[in-house]
């Protein structure tokens, strides 16, 4: 039995007829498989309730209790198991929706994120190379669909007026709200609060790049979001304020020459 979120539902199915007809001991002893095969996969994210599974087939097979009580008591386990699974069995990963116009913020933002010890398998950014889509995964729309359905996604908007032009940044800001997603909005210079529009909620968590006076902060608890949703070692806290002053300083460096362009 591999196991997944629609196996496992299947095997609740399963069960559920195993409760209405008479059980042998075949049939006992391949839901008792399939049950240890659950408890391998799932012990990690799940350890009290595969602590309770194991009891459940010990005591059956002790005959403490019959084998359609174990049956019974093991189903009503895995349905709420069924309800947890894609906050606690999803691979967890970081998912940067902007706009390719506006890379150049992006990519320090990427090496901020790799200085956190963020792991190249734990982010998707299509515009930074390493990090987007691998050649011959084919369509863009499809490829996201799955990123977005497969992972248990931390979603970082890097909200512009280029995003907001860009069909294929609100097409994944629409997917992240009807999904539910995690996510933290970041402002780049030149957009402003009122300009949000959209599922995003203004008065979401977001802070804005160029906001000298509240920034800092607000990286530093954008780093502990970050950490506690990858379950990432702890940064020094000296090393973390060097790489966020350092990131600070490039985006000024950033905004100055945007500045001074115009």
């Amino acid at each position: 039995m591999s196991v997944d979120a629609a196996s496992l539902k299947d095997f609740i199915k399963s069960l559920s007829l195993l409760e209405t007809i008479p059980l042998n001991n075949s049939l006992f002893l391949k839901c008792q498989n399939n049950c240890i095969e659950i408890i391998s996969v799932c012990k990690k994210a799940f350890p009290e309730e595969c602590g309770q599974i194991n009891l459940i087939l010990q005591m059956t097979n002790a005959k403490i209790i019959s084998a359609k009580q174990g049956i019974q008591i093991i189903k009503r386990i895995l349905i709420y198991m069924a309800g947890q699974w894609d906050d606690k069995i999803k691979p967890q990963k970081l998912f940067i929706s902007h706009s390719t116009d506006d890379k150049e913020i992006v990519d320090k933002l990427v090496a901020l994120l790799e200085k956190l010890g963020v792991k190249k398998e734990q982010l998707f950014c299509s515009s930074i190379s390493g990090y987007g889509i691998p050649q011959g995964s084919g369509d863009l729309y499809q490829y996201i669909r799955s990123e977005m359905s497969n992972h248990n996604l931390f979603v970082i908007m890097m909200l512009s007026k280029n995003y907001y032009s860009s069909p294929v940044c609100l097409n994944e800001m629409g997917a992240a709200w009807i999904k539910q997603s995690t996510y933290q909005s970041i402002l780049l210079p030149g957009f402003d609060y009122p300009d949000i529009q959209g599922a995003i909620n203004p008065r979401d968590i977001s802070f804005k790049l160029s906001d000298r006076e509240n920034r800092t902060v607000a990286l530093n608890e954008f780093k502990d979001r970050i950490v506690a949703h990858l379950d990432l070692e702890p940064v020094d806290h000296t090393l973390w304020e060097r790489f966020r002053d350092s990131f600070i300083a490039e985006i000024d460096q950033i905004i100055y020459a945007s500045e001074a362009n115009e």
